[in-house]
């Protein structure tokens, strides 16, 4: 093996810059092809969540007596960071401003962000379709961020330059594998001292510095001690005093320490004076008890990587700030959701940790995701109402339909006139949430067509072939299904054509693969 690098401090290390060029070379591929997860911070139901705590927020900021007044001639900023394909966007947009308009009184005027790293990433979301509105009307923005930028965000659509002078508001920050993604510390409590750790990384063979190395490296850590932990980081006593909490919580345990993400939040904190709202979802860990079996940092690898991030510690942050730090119940280390505030306690935001407990935490989104990760035995044990019942609780996620359309298509022969009018609605309300990101996906649009021509609904059917023939291309399955559509309608000429199309089309795919 060769070493990469050897016993440097975890949040210096060159892993951090192999992140970095993984993303900018990857853009939206990343979560069409790479295999970079997203299901969890991308879904109807997360986005439905965070929606109604915006809503909490925004009531707790109007009430006569709040510390964190709304100037309602300005904008209020909701910073989404590190939007990557910009689904989260999208479904939050789509839930909230309804929710605005139709529970508040007051007009709230937003301006929703989406930052990245990668400048693919940002053409994707001023070309994507359903983005559009969106942009025009002034609702939704870009700008470029990197956690550790200290400069001016810029807006790349309506040209404004975000200073504290010009954000009248408190602000909304949502980082959902975020800091995950983002240099953290590692340290160790051992026997009443605090030891900094240093990570090695080796690979099979010397290479240039390419995001190929994620999947290859192997890392190990060693540790030195601290001599002075309360002046560790400079200029940043909160920080220091975290760390001597840790000192007096554990013994003998590695810890890691979000400096990347503490980086991020004293950016916008100073932003927005010390006003904002924080909602966050990453692999963690969230309690003592998680801290202590972690044990050292696990870096998981999917073309990109990511490290847990320890919520705990993010929590009495916000906490020892005299601000609000809320976690679940019953937190999961596969994935952790938490709200946070600057600028009052509980007593502040009534509102805000009522909508985080009656959303968020009677059903987190790693549970429901758990709780819907069927067999193919088990959804053919259950009824159409049954499954239906399991996409309604997620709000109508396309990707779990998706998941169960084998099981559904195998049901429709049997169904009453009503269970297909159920499923009709099922599948309008799944395309209101679906967000393309691949031409790949142009099999599930397709599909949706497919239960709607087996319901005998060809015009319904036909509809939903085209969406597919416009996002994904032509393919042979495609064009027969439209030609059986024409045919049920009584138009043979054209079936006849499209027949044809699909015939050709399969023939010459078969001669480029040599097997005709």
């Amino acid at each position: 093996m060769h070493t990469l690098e050897k016993e440097k401090r975890l949040k210096d290390s060159v892993l951090w810059e192999l992140q970095n060029k993984a993303y900018t070379q990857f853009g939206p591929e990343a979560w069409a092809d790479k295999g970079v997860p997203f299901y969890l911070t991308s879904n109807p139901l997360i986005a439905y969540q965070f929606s109604e705590v915006i809503l909490g927020y925004i009531r707790d900021c109007l009430r006569t007596e709040s510390p964190t007044p709304l100037n309602l001639s300005e904008p209020l900023y909701i910073f989404d960071l590190g939007a990557g394909s910009g689904r989260l966007g999208y479904l939050v947009l789509k839930h909230l401003l309804p929710l605005l308009e139709t529970a508040l009184s007051e007009k709230i005027s937003i301006c929703y962000v989406m930052t990245d790293i990668a400048e693919s990433n940002i053409s994707f979301w001023e070309k994507h379709p359903l983005l559009k509105n969106y942009i025009e009307s002034g609702v939704l923005d870009f700008a470029y961020y990197r956690h550790t930028d200290q400069e001016p965000i810029k807006l790349l659509k309506s040209g404004k330059t975000l200073t504290q002078a010009t954000v009248a508001n408190p602000i909304i920050l949502i980082c959902t594998y975020f800091f995950d993604t983002i240099p953290q510390d590692l340290f160790r409590a051992k026997e009443g001292r605090i030891e900094e750790g240093r990570i090695t990384i080796s690979v099979p063979e010397e290479e240039g510095i390419d995001p190929s190395l994620i999947m290859k490296l192997e890392a190990s850590y060693d540790y030195v001690p601290i001599k002075n932990p309360e002046s560790y980081y400079s200029g940043r006593p909160e920080l220091n005093a975290l760390l001597l909490e840790y000192l007096k919580l554990f013994d003998n345990t590695p810890f890691l320490f979000p400096i990347g993400g503490f980086e991020t939040l004293q950016y916008f904190s100073q932003l927005s004076q010390g006003r904002m709202l924080l909602l966050s979802g990453d692999q963690g860990v969230a309690t003592e008890q998680q801290i202590r079996e972690w044990g050292e940092p696990k870096i998981s690898k999917h073309a990109t990587f990511s490290i847990a991030v320890d919520y705990y510690c993010l929590a009495h942050y916000f906490r020892n700030q005299d601000g609000v730090g809320m976690l679940t119940s019953s937190p999961s280390t596969k994935f952790v959701v938490m709200a946070a505030i600057l600028g009052g306690g509980f007593e502040t935001f009534p509102a805000s940790a009522l909508a985080f407990r009656e959303q968020i935490d009677k059903l987190e989104p790693v549970k429901y995701w758990e709780m819907t990760n069927f067999s193919p035995e088990q959804l053919a044990e259950m009824s159409l109402e049954e499954i239906l019942s399991y996409v309604e609780l997620g709000k109508w996620d396309p990707i779990n339909f998706h998941l169960f359309f084998d099981a559904i298509r195998k049901k429709v022969p049997k169904v009453s006139d009503d269970q297909k009018a159920c499923l009709c609605q099922a599948v309008q309300k799944i395309w209101e949430n679906f967000y393309p990101v691949s031409p790949k996906e142009m099999g599930f649009v397709m599909n949706l067509g497919v239960l709607l021509f087996e319901m005998e609904k060809p015009e319904e059917a036909l509809l939903f072939f085209e969406r597919a023939l416009d996002l994904g291309g032509e393919s042979a399955d495609l064009f027969l299904n439209m030609a059986r559509c024409y045919r049920a309608l009584g138009d043979k000429t054209v079936a006849a054509k499209y027949f044809q199309k699909g015939i050709s089309f399969k023939v010459n795919l078969e001669k480029e693969r040599g097997t005709w």
